[in-house]
């Protein structure tokens, strides 16, 4: 069932409900409002009768005392019998029980008495109650009618109210509908009046935003991966070509082997630069968590680059506690792995790259830790990055100014996406006295 349909059905179910509900209390207080008056009637007719008797002295009704049509009298003795009636007394009256006001069913009709005490005599007066039936089952009928006729309706004006509703969100998915990946710039209109409508138009540009991004950069990482990839191809298949011709010398035979070589290793590491850049970005690889010690865990990572070190001529320190968290060893291994080659790399010789691990408890009621954070520093004691290269650091390919080397731009985008699945941060901030550090913050 379309919301349409289901807004006109609410508002006929709330006029049905409201009208039920008003019909039962204006059909209730006229049934009481018809019977007082009735009662009334009856009581000022038997006073009149009654004060009639007592001014006349007469023991009979008169021809004025008949009443009203409708409306009979009714003279009984103090022994219960009826005396006098007058035209339209039911036979069979019985003995008023005492004054006031009652009914009795009389040959299978009821009729609304009303009786009056004066002397040895007592003066009833009666109608019969079917006026009243029939008064308030026509107007039950009505009120039914008018509640039948302001459901139809409401139904009707519910259905047209909620399709001029709905009206700018149909519009919005019409508009949302045709916007494809062809044309990244186009947006949904947004309406003048400040309500939901608008709020769900600026909402949905926004998404279409963080839409038209990734895609971009899905598109740039696309472009910058073929261009890597082409680059070594190309030169690998000259090289091959090179080598199988001919006339080629075995010496150049020898250097397009070796070219050959060395683009075939450049290809083999931009290829697993790429698959671990896959496995760390969404379910490429599940984060398995385990109990790692700190200090050892940077050890590792140490021992890792440590050939890389001696070779740059740079020094490592490192400090850690020697507490254990719950983190996924391989990927923040490979994360840490990538910032400290970074920081070897463009660290000068003789200088030291430092390594700094800390843990940050947050304690809860009752002093019980709920959780902790490991954060981990990589120092160095190079030139930083730029300002301008700063918003892209992260980025898939991206190199900086002052890049060395021949790396494909992937080590930091891996590292990103290896922290980010720990849920955690990645940042970067120039180091006081110069140099720069970047920071790992992850839930362990």
């Amino acid at each position: 069932m379309t919301i349409r349909m289901r807004l006109a059905v609410a508002y006929v179910v709330a006029i049905i409900a409201t009208v039920t509900v008003v019909g039962v209390i204006v059909w209730w207080q006229m049934e009481g409002a018809l019977r007082g008056a009735l009662q009334q009637t009856l009581q000022e007719r038997a006073a009149a009768v009654l004060a009639g008797f007592e001014n006349d002295g007469s023991s009979g009704l008169q021809e004025g005392d008949f009443g009203s049509p409708g409306v009979f009298v009714a003279v009984v003795d103090q022994f219960g019998a009826v005396v006098d009636a007058s035209p339209g007394a039911p036979p069979g009256l019985p003995a008023p029980s005492g004054t006031g006001a009652s009914e009795a069913s009389i040959d299978g009709r009821r009729y609304l008495l009303f009786a009056v005490r004066g002397g040895d005599l007592t003066i009833v007066t009666g109608t019969g109650s079917e006026v009243l039936g029939l008064t308030l089952d026509r107007l039950a009928w009505s009120l039914f009618m008018v509640g039948g006729g302001a459901a139809l309706a409401s139904m009707l004006g519910g259905w047209i109210l909620a399709g001029r509703a709905l009206r700018p969100v149909a519009d919005l998915a019409d508009e949302a509908e045709r916007i494809d990946t062809v044309d990244l710039d186009r947006r949904l209109h947004v309406p003048v009046e400040r309500d939901e409508v608008q709020a769900l138009a600026v909402t949905l540009n926004r998404m279409l935003d963080r839409v038209a991004s990734a895609v971009r950069q899905q598109r740039a990482f696309l472009a910058a991966a073929s261009h890597d990839l082409r680059t070594p191809i190309a030169a690998l298949q000259a090289e091959l070509d090179l080598a199988r011709h001919p006339a080629t010398t075995s010496r150049e035979m020898r250097h397009a082997v070796d070219d050959a070589h060395a683009d075939a290793v450049r290809l083999g590491d931009l290829a697993t630069a790429l698959l671990d850049l896959a496995a760390m970005e969404g379910e490429g690889r599940t984060l398995v968590r385990t109990p790692v010690r700190i200090d050892e865990f940077v050890a590792s990572v140490v021992r890792h680059v440590e050939p890389l070190a001696r070779q740059r001529g740079v020094r490592i320190a490192t400090s850690a506690p020697g507490r254990l968290v719950r983190v996924d060893r391989v990927r923040l291994g490979q994360a840490i792995t990538n910032l400290v080659v970074n920081a070897l790399s463009y660290g000068p010789a003789g200088e030291t790259v430092e390594i700094v691990a800390s843990v940050t408890s947050a304690v809860g009621s009752g002093s019980a830790t709920t959780s902790a954070t490991l954060r981990i520093e990589v120092k160095d004691r190079g030139d930083g990055v730029p300002a301008a290269a700063v918003p892209d650091l992260f980025q898939p390919f991206r190199r900086g100014p002052n890049a060395v080397g021949i790396g494909s731009g992937l080590g930091l985008a891996t590292a990103k996406a290896a922290i980010a699945a720990h849920h955690g941060s990645l940042g970067y901030m120039d180091r006081s006295g110069g140099g720069a550090t970047f920071w790992v913050e992850v839930p362990a």
